[in-house]
């Protein structure tokens, strides 16, 4: 149990840190605007599914454990 607390901290961390970066760097490519925003829309995309299979789902197979 503590190592899945430990691996959803740093998950949340690593994701939010790097998600940061993106819009920090992001104004800074020399992309048109509609471009722009299907990059920005796809980098959504990979974060949430990284929080979905690295957080989300150990910890609700982990849930029947608990109760």
């Amino acid at each position: 149990m503590v190592n899945l607390i430990i691996q959803l901290v740093i998950v949340m961390l690593v994701c939010g840190f790097l998600y940061w970066v993106w819009l920090k760097l992001a104004p800074l490519l020399p992309i048109a605007e509609p471009f722009a925003s299907v990059v920005n829309a796809l980098i959504v995309i990979l974060m949430g599914a990284v929080v979905l299979f690295y957080a989300i789902i150990p910890l609700l197979r982990a849930l029947p454990r608990l109760l």
